[in-house]
C-alpha cells in the first residue's frame, strides 16, 4: 500500500513539474544546448585571436643551445688585432676550435611596426562581431521556440475544437439513429454523419502527427521533452529601433576596414630591436686548452619595402572584400526595412482580424444552436446542418491560425530589432 502511494505521489510530482514549465525555462535550456555552445566557442576563438594580435607587441625571447663540428678551426667570436697580438706574445690559447658548443638567449622585439596596430583593432572588431552573432543566434533560436510553442497551442486548441464538433455530431447521430429505427429518418442520414465523424478522426490523427513533429523540434533546441504547449502571453510591446540583425556584419566591415589599413601600413618602415647573448665553449687548436668566450649583440633595425608587388595586390584584394561587405550591409538594411514595414503592417491587420474572427466564432456558435433546433424539427436538411458545423470549425481554425501568425510576426520583429524575448514573452 505504501509503495502504491509513493508511486502515485511520484506521478503527481512529474505532472506538476511538467505543468510548472514556463517559456523562461525553455529559454534557459536553449542556452545550455550544443547549438549555443558552438557559438560560444566561436566567440572564445575570437577572444584568443584578439589576445594573439596584442601579443605581437611583446618581445620574443628564445633560449638556445647548440653543438657544432667544423673541418677547420673556427673562431668562438671575432678577435681584435690587439687581443690576437697579446695571445701570440704570451703563447696563449687562441679562441679557435673545431668543436664549438654554446648556451644563450635571443631577443626580438617590435619597436614600431605600424600594421600591428591595425591588426589589433581588426581582431577587436571581429571579437565584437562574434559577441553580437552569439546574441543574434540565441535570439533567433528563441524566436523559433516561441513560434513552435504557438504552433503547438494552435494544434491543441484545433484538436479540442474538433473533439467538440465530434461530440456534437455524435449527439445528433444518436438522435438520427432513433429516427432510423422508427422509420422517420432514412438510414443514409446516419451514414453521412458517421462519415463526417470518421473524417474528423482522421484529422485528429493528422494533428497528433503534427504535434509530435513540433514537440520534437522543441526537444531538439532544449532537450526538454514536453507533452503539451507552454502557456505564454506578451508582457511587453516591441521596441522599434536600429536593425540589430545587422550588428555582426557592421563589426565585420570595421574589421575589414582595419585589414585594408594593415595592408597599406606595410608600405611604411618598421623598426625592430634584436639582440643575443651567448657563452661559447671550445678547445683551442694551438694549445688544446679549453677556451670560453662570451659574445653578445643588440641592434635597432629598420625594414622598408622598396619594391614588393605583393603588397599592392593584397591592398586591392582587401579593399575589394571591404567594399563587397559594405554593399551587402546596404542590401541587408534595405531588406530589413522592407520586412519590418511589411511585418508591422501585417501585425496591425492581424489585430483587427483577430477581433473580427472572435466575433465570427461567437456568431457561428449561435447559428449552430439555431441549426440544431431547425434540423431536429426537420426544418433544415442534413447537408445544411453539416455546413453550419463545418463553418464553426472553420471559424475556430481561422481564429487560432491568426493568433499563431501573430506570434510568428512578433518573434520575427523581435529578432530584427534585437528585443529580448525573455522580457516580451512570459
Amino acid at each position: 500500500m505504501v509503495r502504491v502511494f509513493s508511486i502515485i505521489l511520484l506521478v503527481l510530482a512529474i505532472g506538476l513539474n511538467a505543468n510548472a514549465l514556463s517559456m523562461r525555462d525553455l529559454f534557459k535550456a536553449l542556452k545550455k544546448q550544443p547549438v549555443t555552445t558552438v557559438d560560444k566557442l566561436v566567440l572564445k576563438e575570437s577572444i584568443y585571436a584578439q589576445k594573439g594580435a596584442v601579443s605581437q607587441f611583446y618581445p620574443k625571447i628564445y633560449g638556445l643551445s647548440s653543438y657544432e663540428q667544423f673541418n677547420s678551426p673556427t673562431s668562438l667570436r671575432p678577435v681584435t688585432p690587439t687581443e690576437s697580438a697579446h695571445i701570440t706574445k704570451t703563447n696563449g690559447a687562441f679562441p679557435f676550435s673545431k668543436t664549438i658548443s654554446q648556451l644563450g638567449v635571443e631577443v626580438d622585439m617590435p619597436v614600431f611596426v605600424y600594421p600591428l596596430f591595425s591588426l589589433a583593432k581588426k581582431a577587436q572588431a571581429m571579437r565584437k562581431s562574434a559577441e553580437e552573432k552569439l546574441k543574434l543566434n540565441i535570439l533567433r533560436n528563441e524566436a523559433v521556440l516561441v513560434s513552435l510553442n504557438a504552433k503547438l497551442q494552435y494544434l491543441e486548441k484545433l484538436k479540442k475544437a474538433m473533439i467538440q464538433r465530434k461530440k456534437s455530431l455524435q449527439t445528433q447521430l444518436e438522435s438520427i439513429k432513433i429516427g432510423v429505427k422508427t422509420g422517420r429518418t432514412p438510414e443514409i442520414a446516419a451514414l453521412k454523419i458517421e462519415n463526417t465523424i470518421n473524417q474528423i478522426d482522421i484529422e485528429i490523427n493528422n494533428i497528433e502527427t503534427s504535434k509530435n513533429s513540433v514537440i520534437a523540434g522543441i526537444k531538439t533546441l532544449t532537450s526538454i521533452n514536453i507533452t503539451h504547449s507552454i502557456p505564454m502571453h506578451q508582457a511587453q510591446n516591441l521596441k522599434e529601433g536600429e536593425f540589430f540583425s545587422t550588428k555582426p556584419l557592421q563589426y565585420v566591415i570595421k574589421a575589414k576596414k582595419y585589414a585594408v589599413d594593415a595592408q597599406k601600413a606595410r608600405l611604411y618602415p618598421s623598426f625592430y630591436l634584436k639582440g643575443f647573448a651567448f657563452r661559447k665553449f671550445g678547445t683551442s687548436y694551438n694549445t688544446d686548452d679549453s677556451v670560453i668566450r662570451n659574445y653578445a649583440n643588440i641592434g635597432l633595425y629598420m625594414q622598408i619595402p622598396i619594391f614588393n608587388k605583393t603588397i599592392y595586390t593584397d591592398i586591392q584584394k582587401t579593399k575589394s572584400d571591404y567594399l563587397k561587405s559594405k554593399f551587402e550591409l546596404s542590401q541587408l538594411n534595405i531588406e530589413l526595412k522592407s520586412d519590418s514595414e511589411s511585418l508591422n503592417s501585417q501585425l496591425q491587420i492581424l489585430k483587427n482580424s483577430i477581433v473580427m474572427a472572435q466575433k465570427s466564432v461567437k456568431n457561428q456558435k449561435q447559428l449552430l444552436k439555431y441549426a440544431k433546433v431547425a434540423f431536429d424539427t426537420q426544418r433544415m436538411t442534413e447537408e445544411e446542418y453539416l455546413r453550419y458545423e463545418d463553418e464553426l470549425l472553420s471559424a475556430q481554425a481561422n481564429l487560432l491560425s491568426l493568433k499563431t501568425k501573430r506570434w510568428e510576426i512578433v518573434s520575427k520583429l523581435a529578432v530584427i530589432y534585437g528585443n529580448d524575448l525573455e522580457e516580451i514573452v512570459k
